[in-house]
């Protein structure tokens, strides 16, 4: 716990550095359509000056999270977790937003590991209305291994259990996981289930599994995949941001045992206004499915 608290704190140092409080895509609840969102927020009289045409993303003038149009949302629903054989790929979403650009990278990932075979449960922590708090009734759980998990707890933990690929997903706040995945990860991957005491120190548990991560994100420099993959803006912060991302990864798929399989992170979302919106959407879904295809698919 303490070693995870330590790498977080010197990330959010490192990418404080370069200010991390104009991300875009916030995850605000502005309403279920575009309309509603725009709608929402002239009525309160909010605008967002478009700062940067080249580098931001999804600025318009009305709000810089990312708003999918109403035509072009995708509405997947995936299978779930069955006791055949095949690979399974466990979706932990952070995002209540199902119009969000974020959530298109969910449902295109989702859509594409099963068109290829791969199993997938999708646990979506608002719908399931998790509940991300370190409770005092579970916080010697979840640091110790002491008691019993909740029936909350235990029902994640069964999915984690099952899964050979955990992917975590959700939009990019503040260089960190937003608050309701973190406090999956703390509640979830408890001790004695994640990781155990051992002569040697500390040992990760859950073998033979892979930690990945879908963010989408804003002002990171220009990217879409991962470590290598700018886009030409300022590609010397993209692998910085990457780099750093990879410290934290690396250090927490060690505590529990896992290998860490990268990160999809999209740096390029269409702006809300743009006149090509369907192309450029489509163009990111094939960028995601490349890069899952090269991590997941063809190894």
């Amino acid at each position: 716990m303490k070693k995870i608290a330590l790498v977080l704190g010197t990330l959010v140092v490192l990418l404080g550095i370069a200010g991390c409080s104009a991300k875009s895509d916030d995850s605000l609840d502005l309403g279920s359509t575009e309309a509603q969102v725009t709608e929402t927020l002239t009525t309160n009289e909010q605008t967002t000056e478009d700062i940067d045409s080249e580098a931001s993303v999804s600025v318009d003038g009305t709000t810089s999270a990312s708003i999918v149009p109403e035509a072009l949302v995708q509405n997947y629903v995936p299978k779930g977790f069955t006791d055949s054989e095949r690979k399974k790929a466990l979706f932990v979403v952070g995002d209540p937003r199902k119009y969000s650009v974020n959530y298109d990278l969910v449902n295109t990932a989702m859509r594409h590991f099963e068109e290829n075979g791969v199993e997938v449960e999708l646990r979506d922590l608002y719908d399931i209305s998790f509940d991300p708090v370190l409770s005092l009734d579970n916080f010697y759980f979840a640091k110790d291994g002491a008691g019993m998990a909740s029936p909350e707890v235990k029902a994640e933990q069964d999915f984690v259990t099952q899964a050979d690929y955990i992917i975590f997903c959700y939009p990019n706040w503040h260089d960190t996981p937003n608050a309701i995945v973190k406090g999956y990860m703390e509640t979830v991957f408890s001790k004695k289930f994640a990781y155990q005491d051992t002569a040697d120190g500390l040992e990760g548990m859950l073998k033979e599994k892979s930690l990945y991560t879908i963010m989408n994100a804003g002002f990171l420099g220009g990217g879409r995949g991962y470590i290598g993959d700018g886009v030409g803006i300022d590609d010397a912060s993209w692998d910085t941001y990457m780099n750093a991302f990879k410290v934290m990864d690396d250090d927490t798929a060690k505590f529990w045992g896992m290998e860490n399989a990268g990160r999809f992170t999209n740096d390029r979302t269409p702006k809300n206004n743009s006149e090509t919106y369907e192309a450029d959407l489509d163009s990111l879904q094939k960028s995601l499915i490349e890069h899952l295809d090269r991590v997941f698919l063809n190894k």
